[in-house]
């Protein structure tokens, strides 16, 4: 064990470095390959792997000869065995994870980058490494999960760079989980690994994001419409752990955000791309919810960045691409996402969000012993639904396409949004902003 981890140690290093690997791509696949089986997903490392299944010594690199490893005695504590691993297999995932970053920066020499390339390759053809990073969700070690979904995200993206036909696992995994709405762990994983890959294609500086996008979105274009459906069904209240819902919720939002921002940006038209205008009304519903403070002020938020075709801006790392003038298509679904707030606000969404009491800070909502609360509306979330508010009614003013619309007791109505907008000048008075 000793003299593999070291091994792997030095081949970290190499790799962080973007230095040439000598040996063959087959010797290093001996260390780089997670021993996680599809049936029991055992954590072990490939070193325990191969003992088992005889295949010790092969492939092996050529400058490192690695001793037989004896049978580990009874009195072993499995603690330490475990630990020892984990210890292992994390750092087979930092490793992978660090090579394919390599593959995918320009500043890796060519030489270099073409090893890496090929022993990528091998563990995803030969060694399926996809799956059984795909395996290690049901894993109960949170950091290894983690870890595990990092390494998937890299790796898939590599395999649209590279056109490479997208993992099979990985499409059923996405299938099966997201088919209906599920409160375990998986679910959270494959939303958070797909929220990963649409980012690394928006920090990407090749000129193929557009297609690359395209690739991936057409496998996924109907499941998402899907679990929109199923999650925003959802009753609340009736949920056995609320804590599982609200990291779903979050983790969505964030993927909704990235596939609109897409859309602005890189000039897509997938349904998943318009599912929040299609059926705005169960975004509004959250706000209803009896759910943390914090989630429906995420949802405002949200709302906001939509309206303002500010998505995005936030979670992709790096330069957000510039901002094109909104087609046809886009502006319709706006004034149809701003109508449906106006109706909201009509039937008394508004009195369904408090914004009095505990705010939701970085550290918590609790106040700790001898700290004076001060007592004070939370200016963050009035500020974001009065503003969600005045945008719909710019973009309904916009839009109007008669005079007759400008009148009555309709939602969409000007004596409607005139008194709409009386409300939020008073909610800013009652806080003080004015």
């Amino acid at each position: 064990m000793k003299v593999f981890c070291e091994v792997l140690e030095q081949l970290y290093k190499k790799v962080l470095l973007g230095v040439t690997l000598e040996n063959d791509s087959h010797d290093y696949i001996f260390y780089l390959n997670p021993g996680v089986s599809d049936q029991d997903c055992p954590t072990a490392t490939s070193l325990e792997w191969a003992n088992t299944y005889g295949i010790q010594g092969r492939h092996q690199p050529i400058s490192v000869g690695v001793a037989p490893i004896a049978v580990a005695p009874a009195c072993l504590k499995t603690n330490s065995l475990m630990s020892s691993s984990r210890e292992v297999m994390l750092l087979q995932l930092t490793v992978i994870k660090v090579m394919t970053t390599r593959i995918l920066s320009v500043k890796t020499e060519f030489h270099a980058k073409e090893k890496y390339r090929d022993i990528i390759k091998i563990l995803l053809e030969s060694a399926k490494v996809d799956s059984k990073l795909i395996c290690m969700f049901q894993n109960s070690d949170k950091l290894l999960c983690h870890m595990a979904a990092q390494c998937l995200a890299l790796l898939l993206y590599f395999q649209l760079r590279e056109k490479i036909t997208l993992s099979n696992s990985w499409i059923a995994f996405c299938q099966k989980n997201l088919s209906e709405y599920s409160e375990s762990n998986k679910a959270i994983y494959c939303l958070w690994t797909l929220t990963a890959i649409i980012k690394e294609i928006f920090k990407d500086s090749c000129s193929q994001k557009t297609e690359i996008l395209k690739q991936f979105l057409t496998h996924f274009d109907t499941i998402f419409e899907v679990f929109y459906n199923s999650l925003f069904s959802q009753h609340f209240e009736n949920c056995q752990d609320t804590s599982k819902i609200v990291n779903i919720l979050i983790c969505f939002l964030e993927l909704l955000e990235l596939l609109i921002a897409s859309r602005i940006y890189l000039k897509l038209h997938f349904t998943c791309q318009r599912i929040l205008f299609l059926k705005p009304s169960c975004m509004l519903e959250v706000i209803t919810w009896p759910i943390q403070a914090f989630v429906k002020r995420k949802v405002i938020i949200f709302l906001k960045k939509c309206l303002l075709f500010k998505v995005g801006e936030d979670l992709c790392r790096g330069s957000v691409p510039p901002l094109m003038p909104p087609d046809r298509h886009v502006a319709m679904d706006m004034l149809a996402l701003a109508n449906a707030v106006l109706q909201a606000v009509n039937s008394g969404l508004l009195k369904t969000l408090s914004v009095d009491g505990k705010h939701s800070f970085f550290g918590g909502d609790e106040v700790q012993p001898g700290c004076e609360h001060i007592a004070s509306p939370d200016h963050v979330i009035l500020r974001a639904a009065s503003l969600v508010i005045m945008k719909s009614l710019e973009i309904k003013f916009q839009n109007c396409l008669s005079a007759s619309e400008m009148k009555g007791n309709s939602p969409n109505s000007f004596c409607m949004q005139r008194e709409i907008l009386s409300i939020v000048i008073h909610n800013y008075r009652i806080s003080g902003l004015i």
